[in-house]
């Protein structure tokens, strides 16, 4: 599943799925750094997309650890569970993280890293998704997301910087990434 699909599902679904093409590899690197990944005992993926930033959070899982991805776009979720069999793949949406860990015997998450286009999202979605992920991270646990430079400045993209910064102690960005269409940043936030 390469970048005409996704395309193509960005045209069907442009709420759903955010990205015209898949994130590079150096956006990949920033989003499963600096996040305690290495040592995470569970690590959440939402949106995980075609899974170029799954394959980097699988390199860096420690052999004990558990990744979960939840996708909701089905087409995708079909071709996760056969691109990564090591992962737990989730057909539901990100609002529902908590019952999820909760169906599956989960404990707290170590990590989330998130895909999702917040820019496009209206706040009520922000705020829901984050209630749920901030509700089931651990204690020092880490959340990692992306935003392109356009979108900074758009007021989405400044109503979700203030709600990570309402809703965790800590929360630093990225260097920009200038090898990723179009340029973007990462937020780092901490519970």
């Amino acid at each position: 599943m390469g970048k005409a699909v996704l395309f193509k599902r960005f045209l069907q679904h442009p709420t759903q799925v955010g990205a015209l093409c898949p994130s590079s590899c150096a956006l990949c690197r920033a989003m499963a750094s600096e996040i305690g990944v290495e040592n995470a005992g569970l690590v959440v993926e939402l949106g995980p997309g075609t899974g170029v930033i799954t394959r980097e959070l699988v390199r860096r899982l420690p052999e004990n650890g558990k990744l979960l991805a939840v996708e909701l776009d089905e087409l995708l979720c079909e071709h996760l569970k056969r691109t990564f069999p090591e992962v737990e793949i989730c057909h539901d949406s990100a609002s529902n993280l908590g019952g999820i860990l909760k169906e599956r015997g989960l404990p707290p998450v170590n990590a989330v890293v998130s895909g999702l286009p917040w820019a496009v999202f209206p706040e009520s979605l922000q705020r829901e998704i984050l209630g749920a992920l901030v509700e089931n991270l651990s204690a020092g646990g880490y959340f990692a997301t992306f935003a392109y430079l356009q979108g900074l400045m758009l007021p989405a993209g400044i109503r979700f910087r203030k709600l990570l910064n309402e809703l965790f102690s800590e929360v630093t960005t990225s260097r920009v990434v200038w090898k990723n269409l179009p340029p973007a940043l990462v937020y780092r936030c901490r519970k």
